[in-house]
C-alpha cells in the first residue's frame, strides 16, 4: 500500500468504511479491522488468496465498507472479536406464529402421505419477517464480487456471448426449457410505469427479472425481456406526450446489492415490444444503478436520471452515481457536478406539472450539500433547499412525491442517515410553498418502521393533496397533510386478508385517470388498491420474477416441489400446478430438503439457522440449539440428508452439525473448521460414511467415519480460494467428487478422484468464467455432469470432457440450483429472479 503521511487521516477513513484491504504479492490480501471509534490499535487478519482479476494496474487497496465484506465472518473471528455487521432491526421483527404441536417420538407418527390435505391459503408455519437486504448483500457478494463491492457484469455478459458461440447443444436434448412457476407468488419489484390516459396499462421493472407488462391493471402478465444482456431493473419512465415510447434503466438502485450491476439505459418505441440499448454505461458512464428517470413534460428530448454509484469500492475506482441529463432522448449524456465531482448519489427527480423549468432532486454526498435541490432553468442552476429542514448531511435516502392538483405541495420522505445503518426516518417532510419552507409532519407515528434506506415510497393522491400514502416496510396514510397517520398495511396478515400487503415498499403510483387507484412494488410482486389504500389484492398472478436461493423435488412425486425465496419464504406445489405454490415459512427462505420416500416429510428453513421439520400438516422447530452469536453467522444454512437414512441430516455454520433422530436432538460433530461459513454438504450415496464440505473461504473438509471425526483443510492451491458453492460425488464411487466455485477470474468446475487429496480442472476455461451454483449427477447417467452458473446451464461428457450448452430457452437469470426428478426425467432450475424452469431429458 502506499505511504499514508498521516497516520490520523488514515485511521479516520478506516473508522468509516470498517476495513481496509492491502494486497501483497503475490496475490495475498491482509484485512486491517478497526474497532470503529478509533480507540484501539488495528487487528491485522489475514491472508487469504485473491483472483487475477481483483488486481488493477496501479492499484494495491480497496477500501470496503464494514457490511459488505464478503468475508466478514472470518474477519470477525480471525480478530477474536464481534466487529458491527449487518444488523436485523427489533423494530421490524414480529413474533412468530405458535406452532402446530408434533410429536417428538418418530416411530409413532403415521407415514404422511402429503404435505397438506388441500388447497390452501394460509401460511403452513410460523410468520416470519425480515428480509435482511444487508445481509443479503454480504452473501451475494461472497459469490459474486469478492473482495469488492460490485460485481463486474461486462465480463458476464461478454463471457456468456462467448459460450453461447462456442458450445454447442447436446445432440439428445430436443426438448426446451419450459417455466414452471410459481406464477402467484410474486418477487421484488423496482418500479412501475403507467399509461397516461389508459390506466390497465402499465409496466413494472423486477430486481431479477426484467420488465414485464400488463394490459388489464395486472391481473395478466407478459415479458418480453427474456435474452436482453440484464434483468435487473432499477427504474422505468413512459413519455406522456408518445405513450409507447418508454425508457428503462438497469441495476437496482434500493442499496440492496444482492444483484448485478445494470448495463446502461434502454428505450422502445412500440410500448415494450422491443427494446434496445440506447445508452450503455460503459459509453455513457452513466451509473450501473438506475433508480429515478424523469422525462420533461415540455420537452420529451430534456431527460434526467439519477442513480447509485460505488465508485470507491468497484473493480474500476471509475463507477460514479449521481444525476444525468440529456437534451437528445438519452442518446448523450452529461452528468452533473454541482453536488460533486466525485461519486454522489441521486434518489428522486420530479418535475414541476404545469410551471416549465421547475424541478426538484434529492441527493446523497455523504456530507453538507446532501438533500433537497430546486432548479427553477431547467436544470442549469440548482438551489439547495435548507430553511426548516435538518442538517442536510443527515439526509440519507430520501423520496419526492409532488402534487399534480397543486405543484406547491410536495412531500420528501427521508432516511436518517445518522442513524447508523442508515435504516431509520430522519421524517416526512411536507411544503406548502414550492419548497421554500418544510415541515416535519411524521410526529411519533413511525416509529417501528425499519429499513427506510432499502425500502422508500411515497406518493400523493392525484386530486387531493391532502392524501398522501408512504411505505417502508408497510403502507401509511394521511387525509389531511400530515397532521395524521394510520398504518393501512400489514405483511405479516394471511395473503387473503384484504389489509395484507407485501412488506418492503419500492415504488407507489396512483394514476390521474383513476385517482384512487394505489399501485404498490414490494418484495411481493405488485398489491393494488382501489379505492386509496383502504383494501389491497395482490395482482402478481402471473409474474414469474421470484428469486429462489435453492430448491428441491420430492422423489416419490414429481408434483411437489418448491424453493427458498427472497422474503417470500419457502414456497411449495403439491399438484405441479404453476399458479397453486403456498407458504411454508415466511422471511428469505432458505434450503429445503424432501424425505426421497415420502413428500410429505420435508425439512424447510429460513435465514440464520431456524430449521422447521414438517410432517403432513404438522411442524416444529428443530433448530440446533446453537449460540446466538453462532446462529447469525451464516445467512443461509446449507441442510442435507443422509441418503440411506433421511432421519440422519446435516447442517453447518462454521462448523458441522449433524442430527440422528430426525432433528430433535443435534450435535456439533466438527470444530470450526477454517472460520468461514459452511457453504455445501455432500454425503456421498455411494458411501455414507464419506462427507465432504466446501466453506465460503473456500475450503474443503471431509469426514470419512460419518461425521465424527475431520480432515484438515484439502483445498490446496489447485482450488482458487473462493467460496465452495456446491459438492456433488459419483453415484458410483463415492472418492469421485466435483466442486463448483463462486466468483471471477479462474476455472469454476474442479473433480478429485482421491476423496479431496488431490483436484484437477474439469472446466479448462471452456465454461463462461461467472459464478457457478450448483451441481448434478443423474443417477442412471454417471457419466454426465450437469452444472448451473450465472450464464445457464452447461453439461460435461465425462468420457471425453466436452462441455455442451444446455441453456436453450432460459432467461437470462442467475440459475442459482439444480435438482432432477429420477422417474420423471426432470431437470429443474431454480433462478434468483425469473423463478423455476424445468426441462424434460
Amino acid at each position: 500500500m502506499r505511504q499514508v503521511r498521516q497516520k490520523e487521516s488514515l485511521i479516520k477513513v478506516l473508522n468509516r468504511v470498517g476495513f481496509c484491504i492491502i494486497v501483497r504479492p503475490p496475490r495475498v490480501a491482509h484485512f486491517v479491522g478497526f474497532p470503529g471509534d478509533g480507540s484501539r490499535r488495528p487487528s491485522q487478519a489475514g491472508p487469504l488468496r485473491l483472483a487475477p482479476h481483483c488486481f488493477d494496474a496501479g492499484r494495491t487497496s480497496w477500501f470496503v465498507d464494514k457490511e459488505t465484506i464478503s468475508s466478514y465472518y472470518q474477519l470477525r473471528n480471525a480478530i477474536g472479536e464481534v466487529m458491527p455487521g449487518a444488523k436485523k432491526r427489533s423494530s421490524t421483527k414480529k413474533t412468530p406464529r405458535k406452532s402446530t404441536a408434533e410429536s417428538s417420538n418418530a416411530s409413532s407418527r403415521p407415514l404422511e402421505k402429503t404435505l397438506v390435505t388441500g388447497p390452501r391459503k394460509k401460511r403452513q408455519g410460523p410468520s416470519i419477517r425480515l428480509s435482511n437486504h444487508k445481509a443479503r448483500s454480504v452473501w451475494f457478494q461472497t459469490r459474486a464480487t469478492w473482495p469488492v463491492r460490485e460485481a463486474p457484469v461486462k465480463t458476464l455478459v461478454s463471457e456468456r456471448t462467448r459460450v453461447q458461440k462456442a458450445l454447442a447443444p447436446p445432440a439428445n436434448i430436443s426438448n426446451s426449457w419450459e417455466s414452471v412457476g410459481p406464477t402467484n407468488i410474486g418477487g421484488r419489484l423496482t418500479c412501475i410505469a403507467c399509461h397516461p390516459t389508459h390506466p390497465e396499462r402499465i409496466w413494472v421493472g423486477a430486481a431479477g427479472g426484467g420488465v414485464w407488462q400488463s394490459s388489464d391493471a395486472g391481473q395478466t402478465w407478459e415479458s418480453f425481456w427474456n435474452s436482453q444482456d440484464i434483468l435487473n431493473i432499477g427504474a422505468i419512465a413512459i413519455d406522456r406526450k408518445s405513450p409507447d415510447t418508454l425508457y428503462c434503466g438497469t441495476g437496482e438502485a434500493n442499496l440492496s446489492l444482492d444483484s448485478y450491476p445494470g448495463v446502461g439505459l434502454y428505450r422502445t418505441i412500440d410500448g415494450g415490444q422491443k427494446w434496445q440499448l440506447l445508452a450503455s454505461t460503459e459509453r455513457t458512464g452513466i451509473p450501473r444503478h438506475i433508480g429515478v428517470i424523469a422525462i420533461d413534460p415540455f420537452d420529451s428530448r430534456h431527460i434526467l436520471l439519477g442513480g447509485v454509484g460505488y465508485a470507491e469500492v468497484s473493480q474500476t475506482g471509475r463507477d460514479f452515481g449521481g444525476m444525468f441529463v440529456s437534451t437528445d432522448a438519452g442518446v448523450t449524456w452529461k452528468r452533473q457536478t454541482f453536488i460533486s465531482t466525485t461519486n454522489y448519489w441521486c434518489h428522486s427527480i420530479v418535475f414541476h406539472p404545469t410551471k416549465k423549468n421547475t424541478i426538484f432532486a434529492t441527493f446523497t454526498e455523504q456530507g453538507s450539500r446532501s438533500g433537497i435541490w430546486r432548479s427553477t432553468d431547467g436544470g442549469k442552476n440548482w438551489t439547495h433547499l435548507t430553511s426548516t429542514l435538518p442538517d442536510s448531511a443527515r439526509f440519507g435516502r430520501t423520496s419526492l412525491a409532488i402534487s399534480r392538483s397543486n405543484p406547491q405541495v410536495l412531500f420528501a420522505f427521508a432516511t436518517d442517515e445518522a442513524s447508523g445503518s442508515s435504516d431509520l426516518l430522519l421524517g416526512i417532510f411536507r411544503t406548502a410553498n414550492g419548497g421554500d419552507t418544510w415541515k416535519n409532519v411524521a410526529g411519533t407515528h413511525f416509529k417501528e418502521e425499519g429499513q427506510i434506506s432499502y425500502g422508500n415510497a411515497i406518493v400523493i393522491h392525484p386530486t387531493d393533496p391532502d392524501i398522501v400514502i408512504c411505505g417502508g416496510v408497510d403502507l401509511h396514510r394521511t387525509k389531511n397533510g400530515g397532521q395524521t397517520w394510520q398504518q393501512i398495511s400489514q405483511w405479516d396478515l394471511e395473503r387473503d386478508d384484504p389489509k395484507y400487503a407485501h412488506a418492503d415498499h419500492h415504488t407507489l403510483l396512483m394514476p390521474e385517470a383513476v385517482p384512487d387507484r394505489l399501485y404498490d412494488c414490494n418484495d411481493g410482486g405488485l398489491d393494488v388498491s382501489e379505492n386509496a389504500g383502504r383494501t389491497f389484492t395482490n395482482r402478481s398472478n402471473g409474474l414469474s420474477v421470484t428469486m429462489f436461493y435453492d430448491m428441491d423435488v420430492a422423489q416419490s412425486n414429481g408434483l411437489v416441489y418448491g424453493g427458498g425465496a427472497q422474503d417470500n419464504g419457502t414456497v411449495v406445489t403439491t399438484s405441479g400446478s404453476v399458479s397453486s405454490f403456498f407458504e411454508l415459512l415466511g422471511g428469505d427462505g432458505g434450503w429445503i430438503v424432501f424425505d426421497p420416500a415420502n413428500e410429505g416429510r420435508v425439512y424447510a428453513s429460513y435465514y440464520n439457522l431456524n430449521i422447521f421439520r414438517f410432517r403432513g400438516e404438522a411442524f416444529k422447530n428443530v433448530s440446533p440449539p446453537a449460540p446466538k452469536a453462532e446462529k447469525s453467522s451464516i445467512w443461509m444454512a446449507y441442510i442435507t440428508l443422509d441418503p440411506t437414512d433421511a432421519q440422519t441430516v446435516f447442517t453447518g455454520t462454521f462448523r458441522v452439525w449433524r442430527t440422528r433422530n430426525d432433528g430433535n436432538n443435534w450435535t456439533p460433530v466438527s470444530p470450526s473448521l477454517d472460520g468461514s461459513s459452511i457453504s455445501a454438504i455432500e454425503v456421498a450415496p455411494a458411501n455414507n460414511k464419506r462427507i465432504y464440505v466446501g466453506t465460503e473461504n473456500g475450503g474443503f473438509f471431509r469426514s470419512l467415519d460419518g461425521g465424527d471425526t475431520w480432515s484438515p483443510n484439502l483445498s490446496s492451491s489447485a482450488l482458487p480460494g473462493h467460496t465452495i458453492t456446491r459438492l456433488e460425488t459419483s453415484p458410483t464411487d463415492s472418492r469421485v467428487i466435483y466442486c463448483t466455485v463462486a466468483n471471477f477470474g479462474h476455472s469454476h468446475v474442479f473433480r478429485s478422484q482421491d476423496s479431496g487429496v488431490t483436484w484437477e480442472d474439469v472446466d479448462r476455461g471452456q465454461l463462461p468464467d461467472v459464478p457457478h451454483h450448483a451441481l448434478l449427477i443423474r443417477p442412471e447417467e454417471p457419466g454426465r455432469l450437469y452444472v448451473g452458473n450465472d450464464a445457464g446451464v452447461f453439461a460435461l461428457d465425462i468420457v471425453s470432457g466436452i462441455w455442451m450448452n444446455v441453456t436453450k430457452n432460459l432467461p437470462n437469470a442467475m440459475v442459482i440450483d439444480l435438482v432432477y426428478h429420477t422417474k420423471d426425467k426432470t431437470l429443474l432450475a431454480a433462478t434468483y429472479g425469473r423463478s423455476i424452469w424445468r426441462l424434460r431429458l
